[in-house]
């Protein structure tokens, strides 16, 4: 059978804490050597858009998939398709807008589970958008989190998202004039934005870090992007992440590397951090996440929301949707 998941559905079928679990396994089952993933493909098209697609083959626990995701118009729609290797099905096709955003909180939260220290209390939050709410939400349910400071430009966006997030979280949540004001003396640091069009295109500076804070940054996923600063990259005592392929892709740490300020010597991928390569040696260290999304990362969550959505009885099952065929 395969199983039709719209966003209604997946967003029913979303439990965070699964979630997190779940990429924690892909992870290491990637370091294991038991996953083949090319680099993300990206094609232009004659639109101004562009069409990106990020596959694997996951042979240890026998999955493999893609996501798919393209700009056209102005809008962008993502697809997430698995298939168990063993029964030679298309288990899933899912809507992955709203979980593309929850696997991204969920990454962070997965690093901030092994990086943050472990009695931080503290979280402030660069945006207000669908991102910084998924993120801050993931960084809740690994740490105990009591008070949260965020800014973003619109004033009216930034107060929204600490009423409703005091609300979905139970703890106080409030919104903050200006991103120095969010992030001073916070033990963990959510940057969650689109800078590329605006001002210099930096939301965080690396001089606004403290002994001991942890850092999470998922903006910049193309070279024209930018979300925080080179002087980050030096600042921090231990970086990580999500994929090598970042240092090609992130405006982020293209620019650090140009600038000599990105030293490889101090760089974790991910993965290497949940088998358990220790980078946060002490509490009063500096630790930086910098994350891009992978597709082990994308067919990990749509595999938490496929049993739930089963469990749930939700989507629309589809029967035989592809057609066997002997291949010789």
């Amino acid at each position: 059978m395969t199983l039709i998941l719209n966003l209604k559905d997946v967003e029913q079928a979303i439990n965070m804490r699964t979630i997190i679990d779940q990429i924690e396994k892909g992870l290491v089952e990637e370091y294991n050597g038991g996953v083949i993933m090319p680099p993300r493909m990206n094609m232009a098209t004659n639109n101004q858009g562009f069409f990106r697609l990020m596959p694997a083959v996951m042979n240890e626990s026998g999955y493999m998939g893609f996501k798919a995701f393209f700009k056209s118009g102005g809008q962008v729609r993502y697809l997430i398709g698995i298939i168990d290797q063993k029964e030679n099905n298309l288990e899933a096709m899912m809507d992955s807008s709203y979980l593309t955003a929850v696997r991204t909180g969920a990454t962070t939260g997965l690093a901030t589970k092994y990086l943050a220290r472990e009695n931080a209390r503290t979280v402030g939050v660069i945006g207000s958008g669908l991102e910084a709410r998924t993120n801050l939400e993931a960084v809740c349910a690994v740490r105990d989190i009591e008070y949260v400071r965020v800014f973003s430009p619109n004033p009216q966006r930034r107060e929204l998202f600490a009423a409703e997030m005091s609300e979905k979280l139970g703890i106080q949540v409030k919104a903050v004039a200006s991103p120095f004001m969010a992030v001073e003396g916070a033990d963990i640091v959510n940057v969650c934005t689109n800078t590329s069009t605006k001002g210099n295109g930096v939301a965080f500076e690396g001089k606004w870090m403290n002994r001991s804070m942890h850092v999470n940054s998922i903006g910049s996923t193309m070279p024209s992007m930018r979300e925080i600063d080179t002087d980050s990259f030096e600042k921090a005592d231990g970086i990580v992440i999500d994929t090598i392929h970042l240092e090609n892709e992130s405006g982020d740490v293209l620019q650090a590397i140009k600038a000599g300020q990105y030293d490889r010597s101090k760089v974790v991928e991910l993965k290497e951090l949940v088998a358990g390569k220790k980078v946060r040696l002490h509490d009063e260290q500096i630790t930086l996440f910098k994350s891009v999304g992978t597709a082990v990362q994308d067919i990990m969550a749509a595999r938490a929301v496929y049993e739930e959505a089963k469990k749930l009885g939700v989507g629309t099952d589809v029967g035989e949707f592809l057609e066997a065929k002997l291949f010789n």
